[in-house]
């Protein structure tokens, strides 16, 4: 008889519950010298939905097995802790369920810089991401990963994707990527500003690249700052990912949103 591999979500609150690799930061510095914290979530009394919104299913990669389901989205210490998990729901066509949430994150023509602390369970077949999409969903070639994990790998890509970097196949000049070596289980800061001109990214309050606006008259190299982005917190799953290896888990800690501290000579 084949061998059941789908989990019971119920049992999934209680069998492969987040593993205690690192523990969640009880006094951490807000300051940035040069920045003003606008806002922040600590999650510490679990996810807000006058704040935050679960992401629904769509027809996108990211959000094919979205699901608002409860046992998606927990409370722990301090954390909410977003899952995968597979779909144990008797004739259900979506073999498995991923949680994932959203809310604004950026605005058009406004310099802002995002943080969000953060660890992964991993699993093959799963990535989790911090991205910031724009609000008009018709630009659907438009995005800035600011953290990528995919699989079992022991590094995150930070990326940006456009019309120029897809289309036009221009992901070089200047370079869209960057790989960025880390153990993904241990809690790390990513984080990005946003320009006029540039985008720069961080872990840990380190910089770890720039992606530029550059002189050129081929079209949407740099559309970044012309449009509000939403930001986006998630897990997505690969088809043919193995239920067995699941579940893959996200914990995050905090998220903070700052401005540039204006002067306060007047």
């Amino acid at each position: 008889m084949k061998k059941t591999t789908l989990l019971l979500l119920t049992l999934a609150l209680f069998s492969g519950i987040i593993s205690c690799t690192g523990q969640k930061e009880e006094s951490d510095d807000k300051f940035r010298k040069g920045w003003e914290l606008v806002w922040e979530d600590d999650f510490n009394k679990g996810l807000n939905e006058n704040e935050w919104s679960k992401i629904l299913k769509g027809e996108q990669f990211m959000n094919r097995y979205a699901s608002t389901h409860d046992a998606l989205y927990l409370s722990q210490d301090g954390n909410l802790v977003l899952r995968a998990l597979p779909n144990s729901v008797p004739n259900d066509k979506m073999p498995f369920l991923t949680g994932g949430i959203t809310r604004e994150g950026m605005k058009s023509g406004k310099v802002s810089r995002i943080e969000v602390r953060v660890r992964v369970n991993p699993a093959e077949g799963a990535t989790h991401y911090l991205s910031l999409l724009p609000v008009d969903q018709s630009k659907n070639n438009i995005s800035i990963d600011f953290m990528e994990h995919y699989g079992m790998d022991e590094f995150v890509y930070q990326s940006v994707t456009s019309e120029y970097t897809t289309t036009l196949g221009l992901a070089e000049n200047p370079p869209s990527s960057s790989l960025i070596g880390v153990n993904p289980v241990e809690y790390r800061i990513y984080g990005v500003e946003k320009y006029p001109d540039s985008l720069v990214f961080f872990m840990d309050d380190m910089r770890t690249r720039k992606y530029p606006r550059v002189l050129t008259d081929l079209s949407g190299q740099f559309p970044f700052d012309e449009q509000d982005f939403d930001l986006f917190l998630g897990i997505r799953l690969n088809k043919d990912a193995d239920p067995e290896q699941l579940p893959a888990d996200m914990l995050i800690d905090w998220v903070r949103v700052y401005e540039p501290k204006v002067d306060e000579e007047e």
